[in-house]
């Protein structure tokens, strides 16, 4: 007879086998579904990768190399940006037109299959403008595009009416702006030199103050040609007496000139 185990359970003589794995029996259309989805995503990842955005081409006057920097930053701001499929051409624009205050307009065009074409034109920087105690860069438009940058070496408007200014906002008409680059080049042939520009409550009046102490109050509406041959006739008639205006010729008036 064998030791008494005292409660305790016998060993089992022999090992006792694992359950058997159960097998996922899919249906056929479940396995054909399951495939289907894979053939998806790996196609998705494809044209992902085969669309992705490797380079930028800017036709631009000026500026290549800023504006493709910006551009770079723009679509690195989104996944979605980063890809000819997904790309958000107004954002791009909006985002390059923000940026940078020089671009007038930005034309995005996708080059299929990984190549983008930003054609830019640029703002004309034209005159100074001069209001309280800050200068800024105006746009041939008239509009304000930057802090006035040192040495420049055009006209600059001074606002007597001390305005606040803001980049971006409308100062004065295309029309004001070309009348001032008009003058400025029309009283060189006087033997005058400009030595002041202002406005006061409004641009269609410019005052000029000369080289020769006294100003010239001129219509910006006119032709600054006209005005200026008025100019060399009333200073020719004063030539003639021994005289010379001491405050200034108002040329508003065609044909007509006045004088103190």
């Amino acid at each position: 007879m064998g030791r008494p185990t005292y409660g305790r359970l016998q060993p089992a003589t022999g090992r006792r086998g694992r359950p058997a794995a159960r097998r996922l029996n899919l249906g056929l259309i479940p396995r054909r579904l399951l495939v289907l989805g894979g053939a998806i995503i790996l196609a998705v990842i494809g044209l992902w990768q085969f669309f992705a955005i490797k380079t930028i081409d800017v036709k631009s006057p000026a500026r290549v190399a800023d504006i493709t920097v910006e551009a770079q930053k723009g679509l690195g701001a989104s996944l979605w940006q980063q890809n000819l499929l997904t790309l958000n051409a107004a954002a791009l624009q909006s985002s390059l037109l923000r940026a940078d205050p020089f671009l007038k307009t930005v034309d995005v065009q996708r080059r299929w299959p990984r190549s983008l074409t930003l054609t830019v034109t640029l703002k004309q920087p034209s005159l100074g403008w001069s209001s309280g105690d800050q200068a800024y860069l105006l746009d041939h438009d008239g509009g304000v595009i930057s802090p006035l940058p040192a040495g420049f070496t055009r006209p600059v408007v001074f606002d007597d009416s001390n305005l606040p200014v803001t980049v971006g906002q409308q100062v004065a008409s295309s029309r004001f702006i070309a009348f001032v680059g008009g003058m400025a080049s029309a009283l060189s042939a006087t033997g005058l030199t400009a030595t002041r520009y202002e406005v006061k409550d409004t641009t269609l009046d410019l005052y000029i103050t000369t080289n020769k102490g006294y100003q010239l109050i001129l219509d910006t509406s006119r032709d600054p040609q006209g005005e200026v041959n008025d100019l060399r006739t009333l200073v020719g008639f004063l030539g003639k007496q021994g005289k010379s205006p001491t405050a200034y010729i108002d040329l508003r008036i065609a044909g007509k000139a006045y004088y103190k």
